[in-house]
């Protein structure tokens, strides 16, 4: 860990762990990103670090407790996400496994535990359940205020 975290230190990155069964693809990172990116510059951030105002929009939640109490990684966590922030994005280290755009499939368990409701979930196509998640995410600027 100490030398992901040095390397991305010399390339200007910074390293965001998260707790893999919660993240719904590259896009959901991707949008989290960006909105964390664009709270900071237009001084609407509620960190002090890119890393966790990722964490807070890649979370769906309001307040940043509820966001790392979501999805940081524990000792029950059986898949971890790895992402490497960057002033392009987020790009992978080298030699790290490749995150899908989009889920293969989304369980219901997994959207109940992101906070998305069955009735919620009623209301999209089964292959379009992950972009539930994207919403979420967009809708942190909403219910931070």
């Amino acid at each position: 860990m100490d030398a992901l975290l040095d390397d991305a230190s010399a390339a200007g990155a910074s390293i965001l762990v998260l707790d893999g069964s919660l993240v719904f693809g590259s896009d959901h990172l991707a949008s989290a990103l960006y909105h964390a990116r664009k709270a900071i510059d237009e001084g609407r951030n509620a960190s002090d670090s890119l890393q966790m105002e990722t964490l807070l929009y890649s979370s769906g939640e309001r307040q940043l407790s509820s966001a790392i109490r979501k999805m940081s990684v524990s000792d029950t966590t059986t898949v971890v996400v790895v992402a490497r922030l960057s002033t392009d994005g987020f790009d992978p280290g080298e030699g790290w496994g490749f995150l899908p755009r989009k889920p293969v499939s989304v369980e219901m368990g997994q959207l109940i535990r992101f906070g998305i409701d069955r009735t919620a979930a009623g209301t999209i196509q089964a292959d379009l359940l992950g972009d539930l998640v994207l919403e979420r995410v967009a809708n942190v600027d909403l219910i931070k205020k």
